[in-house]
């Protein structure tokens, strides 16, 4: 019992810490809008013996944009609508109250709101985009290093020829073939995986696996087998056994389905672009299998 309750407290110990690590990173963000906040009061104080006083409330902006670039939304609204306190307090007749008289000032003021909106939401578009494009970049680096694993494993016309595929090499590429898969899928999709291949005689076997305790029952069996027959996707999230623990995909080729991805995850819940990127990974390892198996056919 001692040491079930040691283990749940390291267990939680890093998200405690995690937590604070955020809390802390957000307390410092605070103090960093207070700061520049400051020097925009302090600059302003100065400003207004050489500009109209009505117009200090555009300086404020500079805060909020440089607000919503290094921290986000949040950052920006609490910059500009701090900046128009202070603002209303210490520059606007009457002062030190939030009372606005001046119809130029509900104008700047107005104006003001409108400017700090639309700079938040356009900066906020510009975000997302880079973390588009990031993302983009990430996945075609992927594919670019699971490529490269791929010709590293298998140059065929250099090194093989018919006659000296034996048994061995063939279970040393097709065990690699199915390690690859799965570190390439994990890095779309943590969660449990393994990979069929198709046997001679038509039968689906395990050839890898992300975990040796994965344990396999007879519907995902079937499942799968469907998948191998049917060249569909079957399992969770699918209407062809639903109530399977894993998503199949098959893997095509020209000559047929030579094998099945498995992943423990329910299909329904996955986004477009891990859907593609799930299909690109299965071509990429059926053109890869399909060649050794068209080697090994010849050789028969």
């Amino acid at each position: 019992m001692i040491m079930q309750k040691t283990d749940q407290n390291q267990d939680f110990e890093p998200f405690f810490n995690m937590g604070k690590g955020l809390r802390k990173e957000k307390i410092i963000q605070f103090v960093i809008i207070l700061a520049m906040l400051m020097l925009t009061t302090i600059l302003n104080i100065f400003l207004e013996n050489f500009i109209q006083p009505s117009s200090l409330v555009f300086v404020y902006l500079v805060p909020a944009i440089a607000g919503a670039i290094n921290f986000g939304t949040w950052a920006s609204i609490l910059s500009f609508t701090a900046g128009f306190l202070i603002f209303d307090f210490i520059f606007v007749k009457p002062y030190y109250s939030l009372h606005i008289s001046n119809p130029q000032d509900v104008y700047n003021v107005t104006v003001y709101f409108i400017v700090a909106v639309l700079i938040t939401y356009l900066i906020n578009v510009v975000h997302r985009q880079n973390l588009f494009l990031k993302g983009r970049l990430d996945r075609v680096s992927l594919l670019e290093d699971m490529s490269k694993d791929l010709l590293l494993l298998t140059p065929m016309e250099q090194t093989y020829s018919i006659n000296n595929i034996t048994f061995s090499l063939r279970t040393a590429v097709f065990s690699q073939l199915g390690q690859i898969t799965l570190r390439y899928t994990k890095m779309i999709l943590d969660v449990p995986a393994l990979v069929f291949f198709r046997e001679d005689d038509g039968s689906l076997k395990v050839w890898a696996k992300s975990s040796v305790d994965l344990a396999i029952t007879e519907e995902d069996k079937a499942a799968a087998t469907w998948t191998l027959d049917n060249g569909e996707v079957s399992g969770a999230g699918t209407y062809t056994y639903p109530d399977t623990q894993f998503y199949f995909i098959p893997m095509k080729s020209i000559e047929g389905i030579i094998g099945v991805i498995g992943i423990n995850y329910n299909s329904k819940e996955l986004f477009p672009e891990q859907r593609r990127l799930l299909g690109t990974i299965s071509n990429l390892i059926t053109i890869v299998a399909a060649m050794w198996m068209s080697l090994k056919a010849e050789r028969q």
